[in-house]
């Protein structure tokens, strides 16, 4: 996707999506970063269909509002607990504010009847499967190769638009 195609997508989204678009390249370009991350950013009062936290302890804050500060959220998150390095993170956008209200949840959606490609892996195609379920806004998928951001089942290459 082209940059001027990715101004046009990024002006018909809506402004709290942009702000995680810049947090999640921000904790991308966090060296300190050394493991795949799923984050889940959806809306609507419950989690959404298909994930299960996975028990922890002891547990990282949850519930608390992101103000800007992913980054440093996550990092404080796994001094705590490395484990919680395991699972996707679920985030809720609520009128503009996005409040993280998990670590560690296993992601089990249905397949979704899409193109792939292939040998990308279970996180990966997990991850674009999940980005179909109701609730969901998108799905970011961060690895020491880049940060894709699925949406219905469809893939942004975040770190080639930068």
């Amino acid at each position: 996707m082209n940059k001027k195609i990715f101004s046009k997508y990024r002006e018909t989204k809506n402004y709290p999506q942009t702000i995680m678009d810049n947090e999640v390249i921000k904790l991308f370009k966090d060296s300190r970063l050394k493991h795949l991350i799923i984050i889940i950013l959806f809306k609507g009062k419950r989690m959404p269909k298909y994930c299960t936290p996975m028990p922890r302890h002891p547990h990282p804050k949850i519930n608390i509002s992101l103000n800007n500060n992913l980054v440093e959220i996550y990092f404080s998150a796994i001094k705590k607990n490395p484990a919680i390095e395991d699972g996707a993170i679920l985030i809720q956008e609520n009128k503009g504010i996005q409040i993280l209200r998990g670590f560690s949840f296993r992601i089990y959606p249905p397949p979704l009847d899409v193109p792939r490609l292939k040998n990308m892996g279970s996180g990966y195609n997990s991850s674009l499967d999940f980005s179909g379920i109701k609730q969901v806004v998108c799905v970011y998928f961060i690895n020491k190769h880049g940060v894709k951001k699925f949406i219905n089942g469809k893939v942004i290459d975040l770190t080639k638009i930068q």
